[in-house]
């Protein structure tokens, strides 16, 4: 049984605390099977914690040297349901300690902690990593390992410690921290530095805010967060308890003049979501309510006047969310995840507001949650994407939770240039060093077993914005035109696969050795040259001249599935793969000679397939009718810029021609039925599928199609189109030579229904462009009737 599937089951069995130690390997013996840890560092104190088994009173000592012979302060604590909690007080200020736990005469491993400088002391350095997001499922923690090789002061860990399960009990809650405990990497984490902690969501329920929330166990959500409040005070370093489901926890740390840190809860007070919360959603009419707020006002009165009153060099907001805006909508529209403070923009204002009126010096944001690397600039009105820099924020990525919405964030990138950097393809952390002059993240990720540098970000001391001062231990580089940088396109670097960012911007990780960098991009010519592992590439591509047909060239985009076997037709408007090796599971046989991937320029791939064309006996109606009709293709030829694909399906036999022009935002596809049998009557025509976020369906005389998934109709078009779009900015349509047929489907796919009669040995034509096309306007249907 390998390590992920050990831990799954795990999960599933609810062992016990003990029985998890006896399967890692763990350099903590009983009765401390959890380790030690310590938290919540100030200038004169720090807090102790272990977790025992089977004892009542344990013995502490904190120390100057690992071997205990300078022992500073010691005592007895009384253990509280296994949990031991020691404030050890009267320490000298900005020094390092050792402490350790003994019971009947068996002691604990050794920890390592320190303290902060005075209040006022004029501290010249800091080193510290902030992490969050680790799932148990995820595998183990190669991030922490590394964590715990480095030299730092102390860890911020910004919440998703533990992932809750469907059972909200207080037993299950313990289980759930002590399984997580069981790893040693994370234990040789607590056990190095000190840890200043805070949750997010997952330590109690997925996307809780205050009380609005239902315990999908069928149990009060107040006893829910008691439970979750209860059994993250028991396994974790804090100076404080909980009072039942209340448990003020934002709190400020200073280190000397050098940097102040905020650390906030936006779970315990914030309103609930607006608009019935979810990600990549329009805002609806309570988002803009200037009485919303993500901390509550309690809180929220506590961070800005600390913001007012600050003397630091730094001052940093340590809190779970992304603080910037974050469009998915390339449109006119907007698209928010409207858990983050996008959800709550008149709060955010008033924390940006204090900022420029009170200036507090070199403001820096720190979150996770997202479970992916972001460096973004905030600006002083999001409204106005002219307004100044006014502040820097580091988003670190997961330590071991996936990300399923990457592709999502990738295409919307363009519609955000204050995101410097964003990368959701690694697991890892972030690391800060500061001085007085300045601040360097260096984002850390996983890249098998071993952890390596993404990129490192500086900010000045008094110039708002980061600025990347290094490109990592991977391939990296820019992507540009002779117009400037070139965003969207494809790098492909062995198996891994990359797109640019909105200024060009690249970074592939591959093992040592020497590979083949290829670069595609909608309407530009394809580069590939040798590179080798650690180098940066910078790659200039040229607009496409002429048509083309055939492989060895990529639509560009992360939902793009056709491979080095399919058929790929361009120009400088638009690609278009056709399947010939790709096989989509959802049109079983029947891929081949399919579209399977469609970019306009400067686009991204948003395509799932275009079922064109089928053939069916009966009118196609119901849920799946978009996969009726299924038709086999035998062949898939080409010649020069002609795509023939020759099938049969239903009695009939097709043979759809693709044709690319120069100049044309479409691809021609004509396909002539061929009907060997008798005089017969069939359904004919094509349905698409959009596979990017925001999806919709458009007719022509009906607009936009909002019938939900589950509830296709029927539309009688008075034009000669069907199409779809999504947050991308890019319309898909199907345009007819012929008009006179019925659009049938729903929000989530659509096709196009020709009644047809063919007589023996005849045949019938349907000729339709397939266009794809970057909107603009607030119609993204409004160009169709113009082609």
């Amino acid at each position: 049984m390998n390590l992920l599937d050990r831990r799954r089951f795990l999960v599933l069995s609810g062992v016990t605390a003990a029985t998890i130690t006896s399967v890692a390997a763990t350099a903590d013996p009983d009765p401390f099977p959890l380790g030690v840890a310590s938290g919540d560092p100030l200038h004169d104190s720090v807090v102790l914690w272990t977790h025992v088994t089977g004892a009542a009173t344990v013995r502490w000592e904190v120390a100057h040297d690992e071997e205990f012979r300078r022992v500073v302060r010691h005592g007895e604590a009384v253990a509280s349901s296994g949990a031991v909690h020691v404030i050890a007080r009267e320490l000298a200020p900005d020094r390092w300690y050792h402490y350790r736990f003994s019971v009947d005469g068996v002691t604990s491993r050794v920890g390592r902690t320190r303290t902060l400088p005075a209040p006022g002391a004029d501290a010249r350095h800091l080193r510290f990593a902030f992490a969050s997001c680790q799932a148990w499922a995820g595998g183990p923690y190669p991030a922490y390992r590394d964590m715990a090789r480095q030299d730092l002061d102390f860890v911020v860990h910004l919440g998703d410690y533990v992932y809750e399960t469907a059972n909200g009990s207080l037993a299950e809650f313990r289980r759930l921290h002590a399984l997580y405990k069981s790893s040693p990497d994370l234990r040789d984490a607590h056990a190095r530095f000190p840890f200043i902690s805070v949750w997010d969501d997952h330590e109690v329920l997925n996307n809780w805010a205050a009380d609005h929330k239902t315990s999908p166990d069928g149990r009060p959500f107040a006893e829910r967060r008691a439970n979750g409040f209860q059994a993250y005070y028991e396994h974790m370093p804090m100076r404080t308890a909980p009072v039942g489901d209340e448990w003020p926890v934002y709190r400020r740390f200073r280190w000397g003049r050098l940097a102040e840190f905020a650390v906030l809860d936006t779970r315990q007070y914030r309103d609930a979501q607006a608009c019935g919360d979810g990600m990549n959603k329009p805002p609806c009419d309570d988002v803009s309510d200037p009485d919303r707020t993500m901390t509550g006002p309690e809180q929220e009165t506590w961070l800005l006047a600390g913001l007012r009153r600050s003397r630091a060099r730094w001052n940093v907001l340590a809190q779970q969310t992304i603080l910037a805006r974050f469009d998915y909508d390339l449109g006119p529209g907007r698209s928010y995840n409207l858990d983050q403070w996008d959800g709550y923009p008149a709060a955010r204002q008033r924390i940006l507001d204090t900022i420029v009126r009170y200036r507090p010096r070199n403001p820096v944001v720190l979150a996770g949650d997202w479970h992916s690397h972001w460096v973004n600039d905030i600006l002083a009105d999001f409204d106005d994407p002219a307004s100044p820099v006014i502040a820097s924020e580091f988003v670190g990525t997961s330590i071991s939770s996936g990300i399923g919405w990457d592709a999502a964030v990738r295409q919307g990138l363009p519609a955000n240039p204050h995101v410097k950097l964003y990368n959701g393809s690694y697991r890892g952390y972030v690391m800060c060093d500061l001085t007085r002059d300045r601040w360097q993240s260096t984002l850390r990720v996983v890249v098998g077993q071993e952890v390596k540098t993404l990129a490192v970000f500086e900010v000045r001391d008094g110039v708002a914005g980061a600025r990347q001062v290094e490109g990592g231990d991977g391939i990296s580089g820019r992507v540009s035109t002779a117009d400037g940088p070139l965003a969207n396109a494809e790098v492909v670097v062995g198996s891994v696969r990359v797109w640019t960012d909105a200024n060009g911007r690249y970074l592939a990780f591959v093992p040592a050795g020497t590979y083949t960098l290829e670069v595609h991009a909608t309407g530009y010519e394809s580069v590939r040259r040798p590179v080798t592992a650690g180098q940066q590439q910078d790659v200039v591509l040229t607009r496409v001249t002429a048509p083309y047909a055939g492989t060895g060239r990529r639509v560009p985009g992360p939902y793009a599935e056709a491979g080095v076997t399919d058929v790929v037709l361009g120009n400088e408007l638009v690609a278009m793969a056709v399947a010939n090796g790709f096989a989509d599971p959802q049109l079983p046989g029947a891929t081949r000679g399919k579209p399977v991937d469609l970019a306009a320029v400067g686009k991204l791939d948003q395509l799932d397939w275009m079922h064109l064309p089928y053939v069916s006996a009966v009118r196609p109606t119901g849920t799946e009718a978009w996969q009726r009709g299924l038709v086999v293709a035998s062949t898939v030829e080409v010649d020069g810029t002609t795509v023939r694909v020759r099938a049969a399906g239903g009695g009939v036999d097709v043979v759809t021609t693709y044709e690319v022009a120069a100049g044309e935002p479409w691809i021609t596809a004509t396909s002539v039925f061929t009907n060997p049998g008798a005089t017969g009557t069939w359904w004919l025509g094509d349905a698409i599928d959009y596979d990017g976020p925001g999806q919709r369906s458009g007719v022509a005389g009906h607009g936009t199609i909002a019938t939900p998934y589950g509830s296709p109709a029927a539309y009688l078009t008075t034009g000669r189109w069907i199409g779809m779009t999504g947050t991308d900015a890019q319309t898909y349509a199907l345009v007819y030579a012929n008009s006179g047929f019925t659009a049938y489907g729903n929000g989530n796919w659509i096709q196009s229904q020709h009644e047809v009669t063919i007589a023996t040995g005849g045949s019938w034509t349907l000729t339709r462009r397939i266009a794809a096309l970057p909107t603009t306007t607030t119609s993204p249907w409004a160009a169709l009737d113009t082609l």
